[in-house]
């Protein structure tokens, strides 16, 4: 058996010259997955809003992109295009916030298109490491999954199927009603 060395770093991966192989792949969207379900029970059990951690998830991950592409041959270039990213993914945040939690769904489903291609098979593999752009598409699809059911639960009970910002009113005001 051959054991093979997993570039963590991403520096030696040049447009995905060195792709990993079907387990690791399967390994790293899995480990994605779960720290996506520890991010949903640890929102529950802390009686926070999912959807709302979620939106917030998105776009600290999005962040995430930025500090990695420091590590290119041109950080200023690549900082603006992650930067884009950023507003990109963030404004769906933000609008799954103020408008409708379908926004986050949207923002969840494109993140790991994103870093899949872009990050893990395109110009983005440079200074990406190839396994967080595996995980961080496994934590993006468990949470656009997880929202999806949540809104359709939400409306299943009647309860509006509207803005996240409706279920954390009373935190903002600092007191439980």
């Amino acid at each position: 058996s051959r054991l093979r060395h997993i570039d963590l770093c991403g520096g030696a991966r040049e447009n995905g010259s060195d792709m990993l192989d079907t387990t690791e792949i399967g390994i790293f969207t899995a480990l994605g997955v779960a720290f996506a379900a520890g991010l949903l029970f640890l929102a529950l059990w802390g009686k926070q809003n999912p959807l709302r951690v979620s939106a917030y998830a998105l776009i600290a991950v999005a962040f995430l992109y930025v500090g990695f592409a420091f590590r290119s041959l041109d950080p200023n270039s690549w900082v603006a295009v992650e930067m884009t990213g950023v507003a990109i993914f963030g404004s769906l945040a933000y609008m799954s916030i103020i408008f409708s939690p379908w926004f986050l769904v949207v923002g969840l489903a494109l993140h790991p298109l994103w870093a899949v291609v872009f990050h893990y098979n395109g110009s983005g593999a440079v200074f990406t490491p190839g396994p967080f752009a595996l995980a961080n598409a496994g934590f993006d699809v468990a949470l656009a999954l997880y929202a999806v059911y949540a809104i359709l639960q939400r409306r299943k009970s009647k309860a509006p199927a509207g803005a996240i910002a409706q279920d954390n009113s009373k935190t903002r005001r600092g007191k439980a009603q």
